[in-house]
């Protein structure tokens, strides 16, 4: 179904919001809530956010389908449910079509459009805002829910503009179906989307050449199709999933395992190991033990292994070497996908390691690589993003006294709670950067209510501008710092993971996402709400933020 183009009477509404997928739909379904006037922007053509641009072949989430939904509709959770574990993404972006049906919420949007600013007017106290488009608007409150992955990396390549082939990247889809069948095809990213790609193209195309910079761990999804005395099940039991949800360090249904990786034997690691692997998606890192994102001793136990999968699977030793990682599982956002290491037995599909002959240029036939030119039909760029912070230093976002975000910035994001920064009066962002690393349904939920709260919590005390102390931006900051430095993920830069920004090329490294557990996350929350919002600043009068 396309999108009706609707457009509200006034450019001077309550609350603007940027933002179309889980998070900004949510964001603008609070305010609504709180029968704030809201106008809200998506670059996209209708709402879905990722899972509208997303369109590629075998693009899935690898979340459960029970939790990859809003939990606050107990009817909607009755009447709508996924077909598959794992959601397929035509089946994701249906669901948030039916939330915004549901709930009214496309009168709010104007589609196709981008906000190239944000800049906070001291004289009137209010955001105004300035698009591609030349439409205008202003606000009170600015909420921002762009998600961590919305802003496509491509890198550059000398030549790129004589290719006489057909380019693609994996998260500008076109929406209608390429044909691969027969094709020259080279895929160049091995991340989550290129993992689960490559499958697909390996089955219709006569070659496909794999460009990898960095090998991942990738078990299976365990995908198949959810049977109706599960779903009953579930449905019959939601509060308690719901319970497990908020007190998983990952907005998982599961409960902690009790199990320390090195207090197993070595014969029931090796069977909790096979089990978990065969399940699929994250059950290696959460479901075996609790202790796999904590102890790197523990941790190569698990990375030993699915090497040795790897190598079991592939039959080419050379090439399964290749596929074999060497650092920490969960170092690098964890992928998963069915086939991938086996689409390396086809006779058609080969592997090229960039570090050892990296991408020199593209020429009218296909790549060129410092040893070889590889000549194809077809490119896919599955380069991934510049995460969580690139969506918003695109944009010229200013702060009191003409800061700009950017600036603020500069060594990296620095936020309280990844919610609010100090400086930007009424700014709020549901699930930015240094928000938790976890399942985002829930978290934007969460993160979503808080800030609702909060902006009742203004109207009720008279309160017109609130923005964190930068002390508890610091502290916030270090905390996060401290945490991720105790955890696998805290080796991300040295893997080019997009968690430190290491994917971008001269991108200021820095960790950008919370990987202390969305639950702990939550109770941090629910305690700065408990104490009246201690660590922020609050006034009637712009001068009083001074």
């Amino acid at each position: 179904m396309m999108a009706t183009q609707h457009t509200q009477s006034g450019s001077d509404v309550d609350v603007v919001v940027i933002g179309a997928g889980f998070s900004g739909l949510y964001a603008t379904y609070k305010a609504k809530q709180l029968d704030l006037s809201v106008k809200a922007f998506d670059a996209g053509d209708d709402v879905g956010g990722v899972w509208n641009w997303n369109r590629y072949p075998g693009a899935r989430t690898d979340s459960l389908h029970h939790t990859y939904q809003f939990s606050f509709d107990k009817e909607l959770l009755n009447e709508w449910a996924y077909s598959e574990i794992h959601p397929s993404q035509p089946e994701v972006l249906e669901y948030l079509h039916l939330v915004a049906d549901r709930y009214d919420l496309r009168q709010h949007y104007t589609f196709n459009t981008t906000v190239k600013s944000a800049v906070f007017n001291e004289s009137t106290g209010r955001w105004e805002f300035e698009t591609d488009t030349g439409q205008t608007a202003s606000a009170k409150y600015f909420l921002t829910g762009m998600g961590l992955v919305s802003d496509p990396h491509k890198p550059r390549y000398p030549g790129e503009e004589t290719f006489a082939g057909e380019i693609y990247h994996t998260s500008r889809w076109p929406q209608e179906p390429v044909d691969f069948t027969g094709k020259r095809v080279a895929v160049i990213g091995t991340g989550s989307s290129g993992v689960q790609i490559v499958p697909q193209i390996a089955k219709v195309a006569s070659e496909l050449t794999v460009f990898q910079r960095t090998p991942n761990y990738c078990p299976g999804t365990g995908n198949r199709p959810v049977t109706a005395e599960e779903l009953q099940e579930i449905r019959e039991n939601y509060d308690e999933v719901w319970r497990r949800v908020r007190n998983h360090p990952a907005g998982w249904p599961w409960e902690p395992t009790g199990r320390l990786t090195l207090e197993a034997t070595e014969e029931e690691r090796e069977r909790l190991f096979e089990e978990m692997w065969n399940r699929g998606g994250f059950s290696i890192l959460y479901e075996a033990f609790d202790d796999l994102a904590t102890n790197w001793e523990a941790n190569e136990l698990a990375c030993d292994f699915m090497r040795r999968k790897i190598r079991s699977i592939v039959k080419n030793p050379v090439v399964a070497e290749m596929l074999c990682p060497d650092y920490p599982y969960g170092a690098k956002r964890p992928p998963a996908s069915d086939g991938y290491f086996e689409s390396f037995n086809l006779p058609h599909v080969s592997l090229i390691d960039v570090n050892a002959t990296p991408i020199t240029a593209l020429t009218p036939a296909g790549i060129r690589t410092s040893a070889t030119d590889v000549d194809v039909d077809i490119i896919v760029y599955a380069t991934g993003f510049d995460a969580i912070t690139g969506a918003f230093t695109r944009m010229d976002i200013r702060g009191r006294g003409g800061e700009r975000l950017n600036d603020h910035w500069a060594q990296g994001p620095d936020t309280y709670l990844g919610i609010s920064v100090a400086g930007f009066p009424n700014m709020f962002m549901v699930a930015g950067p240094q928000s938790p690393f976890a399942n985002l349904p829930p978290g934007a939920q969460q993160i979503g209510d808080w800030i609702g709260d909060l902006m009742a919590y203004m109207r009720e005390h008279d309160i017109e501008f609130m923005e964190p102390t930068r002390e508890a931006e610091v502290a916030w900051t270090a905390h996060l710092n401290e945490v991720a430095k105790m955890s696998t993920a805290g080796d991300g830069e040295a893997v080019n993971s997009w968690f430190t920004g290491a994917n971008i090329e001269g991108k200021v490294r820095a960790f950008n996402v919370y990987f202390g557990g969305a639950n702990n996350y939550a109770d941090r929350c629910d305690a700065e709400a408990a104490s009246g919002y201690a660590s922020f600043v609050r006034s009637g009068r712009l001068a009083e933020l001074v």
